[in-house]
Parts: C-alpha cells; structure tokens; sequence
C-alpha cells in the first residue's frame, strides 16, 4: 500500500502552528481579543509586526511580535537561483510566496522563510501576567489571517527586498560559475529540505522526468524492441548470406 501524501500547510496554518505551540488551549480567549485590534495601526517592518489594541476605558495597549531578518549574505546566491527560474519570478512578483522560494532559502540559509518558534519574541503593554498574553496571540491570529491575502507580508517581516530581489533576478546576465541544466530542463531544480515531500514535476516537465527516473514510454520501448530485432534479423541474414558463398 502506497503511502498517503498529506496536504501542504497553507501560509496561515504554518503560522499558527508557529505562533500557537503550547498555547492552543488559551487561543479561544485570545480570539475574543481581535475586534479590539485597531486596524489601521496594524504596521509589518521588516523584523517586527506592531499593533494597538483598545483596552478597557479607552486604554491602548501596545502589542509586537519580533522575528529575525534572513541574513543578508543569502542573496546573490538566490538571486543566481532565481535568474533560472521563471515561474518562481513570476509567482514573487503577483505577491505570492512559491513552496520552491521557501525551499531555496532552506537550502541557502538553513532555515525556513517562517522563523522557528524559539525565534520569535513579543511584547505587550497590558501587564497581565500570561506570557504570551492573550493580546499577543490575537495578534498572531490577525497575522496569520492576513497571510492568505497578503503572503508577501511574510517576506517584508523577514526583511526581503522583494523590488530589489526580483529586479536582481530578472537580469539575465550570463553566469559560468553554474552548470548547465540537465535534461533539457528550463528552470532551476529547486532541492528540498529534509523531510518535506516534492514533486520532480514542479520544476521538470513529465518527458524529463521519465528520463531522470530511467523510465521511457511504452511507444519508445516498443521502437527500440523493433530496431533491436531488425537488427538482429540483418546480422542473421548475411551471416546467412555468407556462409552460403
């Protein structure tokens, strides 16, 4: 029996489960603190996500949740990635944030474009004693609803350029440090990180991937049985041919 291939985690439930560890039994009174989240000083800056909320008697309470940047010595080296590989080009520049960017920064950077749990810190003025509040899980909810809407927000938290990448990687300049892509591939094989599934058939097409796997269709192996059998027909006939002379 074949394994079942569970589904990818959306951006919003990779987050939660980020922001939530050990924390999901305090989420539904968390939940009750969204309304109160100020909408328009809700501000994503590259390491922080910042927010007022209106506590009780008109009092603000002054919430962050702060991540690290991506290193910045990452970027020429997925920037040569990136020059190979359209489609990520294109789903980076509609707003979105492809499975394959992330694994390319796993591999460079050894980390995910979502930082660990352990990485991630916060505050908030409310003074309850609850660490994390339930301000700042409601904060952590609000972000992770805006990510099915706005994924770029991940990128601009982590510090990522994304004019500045994307105008980088759309110079096609020639570069002789890379090998050339095997099996007439157009896009840059994205690795991935260990213990995440793939699909060979995101960056290859299904023809290349019969060839990497050593697999050919059934017309071809049928062509090949017929010239190996009228080869074989051939020799016979003039090994035939000249033992009768």
């Amino acid at each position: 029996m074949s394994e079942r291939r569970t589904r990818p985690q959306s951006m919003s439930e990779r987050w939660r489960t980020l922001a939530t560890l050990g924390e999901s039994n305090r989420l539904e009174l968390a939940l009750s603190s969204l309304p109160s989240i100020r909408a328009p000083r809700v501000r994503i800056v590259p390491g922080a996500i910042q927010a007022e909320l209106e506590g009780a008697m008109g009092s603000i309470n002054e919430v962050s949740i702060h991540v690290p940047r991506l290193p910045t010595r990452i970027w020429p080296q997925v920037i040569r990635v990136m020059r190979r590989s359209a489609s990520m080009r294109e789903a980076l520049g509609q707003g979105r944030v492809p499975r394959s960017f992330d694994r390319l920064i796993a591999r460079v950077a050894s980390e995910s474009v979502f930082p660990e749990t352990k990485r991630v810190t916060s505050a908030c003025t409310c003074g309850e004693p609850d660490t994390p509040c339930r301000h700042i899980l409601a904060l952590h909810e609000l972000f992770a609803r805006r990510l099915d809407e706005r994924a770029w927000e991940l990128l601009v938290l982590r510090g990522v350029d994304l004019r500045d990448l994307l105008d980088k990687s759309e110079k096609q300049t020639p570069d002789e440090n890379l090998p050339p892509l095997s099996f007439g591939a157009t896009e840059e094989p994205v690795l991935f990180p260990e213990g995440q599934e793939g699909d060979l058939g995101s960056t290859l097409s299904p023809h290349q991937v019969l060839n990497l796997l050593g697999v050919r269709q059934a017309p071809l192996l049928a062509a090949v049985d017929a010239a190996i059998d009228a080869y074989a027909a051939e020799a016979e006939r003039v090994e035939e041919e000249s033992a009768a002379s």
